[in-house]
């Protein structure tokens, strides 16, 4: 598995025809937490898990501003000992901000990301032992990776008893054990949000891959022979590629000249289309998507399928920044950039009984771009916190205006008080990171 950091603007790259490769993917975009609570997360010193370790941070936040450079020097260096966990304490940087304190809440916040980037598409971990119901089980898994696994809507089976043992294994060979005992199965189609959902089946007896947080399985073959045609047929290989819940694929692309599949005495199979990279976007419900591959078409004779091996490129937006404006009641422009976004607060004003506000949501050199991921763009939240932290949704939106390297997006909000009195928060990641999936499955079954 290779990955990659990328700004937002190298990613956006348009939709190209997808012909002979067909992808169902309902899976819901919808913001999920990058950082565990505290009680919960343990990796190595990163572990805040206490009012007395909680205090500890505080202090060395507001060591940051002391007196003496060697407090200041020291207080810096271990807040980024701590690890990740530190960076939902971290202040808001405002206009108040002294210089020093700025570039020091700066500097942590960067170091910081850049671990997190590199543990956030590692395979997370659980540990559990006895016997449990599988409700039982599932909120564990949930509790301990961030992960939220459901039974499908009216299914039963959330009551059956099941034994575990494991002692620092991945979430798939988790699921998978869960699966065996329970004799359920991963489901495709799964209609809820950002949930991985199991249901009552037989699930494949073949052997899926898994690569970290990523998960292929081979779900069905179909062969077909066509006339009139300027192909003899093909064979189309189907398979479920999962994913942990706590991820948010943006989309996916899927490089033809990558898949090569085998059959007895080392033959090599081709897909249809070898020129073809396709890219999906994945935003709109669940955490499994259907793939189906087609190959040229196999001969009867050939009993299996020995080995198919391909490339799937996933793109994953890195951790949600808030983006804060305040004295909303006086209609001036405000822009905070953050990573490779830029929101800027064009403009508030009442329009009938309501308040408009309109963000412009600006990134790199989008090329041209962005077209294609406008409704990517438009599943990012945008709220009002009144003066009690009370959270306000908003009561409708539509697009402005947009060009090739941002779109503009006005919101609606119903306020009954000075709109001074309260703030707007837009929330946004502010990188994608590309990652390359190598996968093989082995002894496919042909029809």
């Amino acid at each position: 598995m290779r990955s990659e950091v990328r700004p937002l603007n190298q990613i956006f790259q348009p939709l190209r025809t997808i012909t002979a490769c067909v992808l169902m993917v309902p899976v819901a975009w919808c913001p999920i937490a990058l950082i565990q609570a505290c009680s919960t997360q343990e990796s190595a010193g990163q572990e805040v898990d206490s009012a007395a370790n909680i205090e500890k941070v505080r202090r060395l936040i507001r060591q940051l501003d002391a007196d003496q450079l060697a407090e200041r020097d020291a207080a810096e260096a271990e807040l980024v000992k701590l690890g990740t966990v530190v960076l939902k304490f971290l202040p808001t940087i405002t206009p108040q901000t002294s210089g020093e304190l700025k570039v020091r809440l700066q500097r942590i916040r960067q170091d910081l990301e850049k671990v997190n980037v590199e543990t956030h598409f590692e395979a997370s971990k659980l540990t559990l032992e006895g016997s449990f119901k599988l409700n039982e089980v599932l909120d564990k898994i949930k509790e301990q990776t961030g992960n939220s696994v459901q039974l499908q809507s009216g299914a039963e089976g959330g009551q059956v008893s099941v034994t575990v043992a494991w002692k620092d294994v991945t979430f798939w060979t988790a699921i998978d054990d869960l699966l065996n005992q329970t004799k359920m199965r991963l489901v495709a189609f799964g209609t809820t949000e950002s949930h991985l959902v199991i249901a009552p089946g037989r699930s494949s007896e073949l052997t899926p891959h898994m690569s970290g947080p990523f998960r292929v399985d081979a779900s069905g073959v179909q062969s077909e022979r066509t006339f009139g045609s300027e192909l003899d047929g093909f064979t189309r290989v189907s398979f479920l590629f999962s994913w942990e819940p706590r991820l948010e694929p943006v989309f996916m692309q899927i490089p033809m000249s990558s898949v090569k599949a085998t059959v007895s005495e080392g033959e090599e199979i081709l897909a249809t289309n070898p020129q073809a990279a396709p890219e999906i976007r994945l935003n709109i419900g669940g955490s499994s998507a259907q793939v189906d591959l087609q190959l040229n078409r196999i001969d009867r004779e050939h009993q299996q399928l020995e080995s198919l091996k391909g490339q799937l490129v996933v793109s994953v937006p890195g951790e949600r920044h808030r983006y804060e404006f305040k004295k909303l009641g006086t209609g001036k422009r405000q822009s905070e950039r953050f990573g490779d976004v830029g929101v800027t607060l064009e403009g508030s004003k009442r329009n009938g009984r309501v308040y408009e506000m309109r963000l412009f949501v600006e990134f790199g050199d989008a090329s041209g771009a962005l077209e294609s991921f406008r409704g990517w763009i438009l599943s990012n939240r945008a709220f009002i916190l009144d003066g009690d932290d009370k959270q306000l949704e908003n009561v409708g939106f539509q697009t402005y205006g947009a060009n090739d390297k941002g779109v503009g997006i006005s919101y609606m909000f119903q306020l009954n008080n000075d709109p001074d009195t309260y703030r707007l928060i837009y929330e946004s990641p502010s990188s994608i990171r590309r990652q390359t999936i190598d996968y093989e499955l082995k002894s496919i079954p042909l029809p």
